[in-house]
C-alpha cells in the first residue's frame, strides 16, 4: 500500500497504541493516535482519513460513540473494531453500527494490515 492511506487509530493503552502506530507506519501507511474517544473524534473532524481503528473500551467516549458519530460524518468510512471485548453481543453490534471488521486484542500485527489492505482494496 502507498502512504496515501490515512489511518486514524484510537486507543487508549499507551504501550499498544505505540506499538500499532509504529507498525503501520512501517507498512508505509500514515496513522495518526487518539488516546481517547473524545481525542479520536476531534481529530476525524479536523482531518481526513481512509480507514479508522477503534479501540472499544475508552475513557469519555467507547469506541462505539465514536463509530456512530463517524459514520454521522462520513457513512462511507471503514471501520475496525480493535478490542478485547470478544462476546458475540459485542462484534454484532459493532457491525450493525457499520464496522468492517472487529478483532479480538492480543491482535496480529500482520492480521491487521492483511484486513486493512482489504478493505482499502474494495
Amino acid at each position: 500500500m502507498s502512504t496515501e492511506v490515512k489511518i486514524l487509530l484510537v486507543e487508549d493503552d499507551k504501550n499498544l497504541g505505540y506499538i500499532l502506530q509504529e507498525y503501520l507506519k512501517m507498512n508505509e501507511y500514515l496513522a495518526d493516535l487518539a488516546r481517547d474517544g473524545e481525542e479520536g473524534l476531534s481529530l476525524f473532524k479536523a482531518s481526513s482519513y481512509d480507514l479508522c481503528i477503534l479501540d472499544v473500551m475508552m475513557p469519555k467516549k467507547d469506541g462505539f460513540t465514536v463509530a456512530t458519530e463517524i459514520k454521522k460524518l462520513n457513512n462511507e468510512i471503514p471501520i475496525i473494531f480493535l478490542t478485547a471485548k470478544s462476546l458475540k453481543i459485542d462484534k454484532l453490534k459493532g457491525f450493525k453500527i457499520g464496522a468492517d471488521d472487529y478483532l479480538v486484542k492480543p491482535v496480529d500485527e500482520e492480521e491487521l494490515i492483511a484486513r486493512i489492505e482489504a478493505i482499502i482494496r474494495r
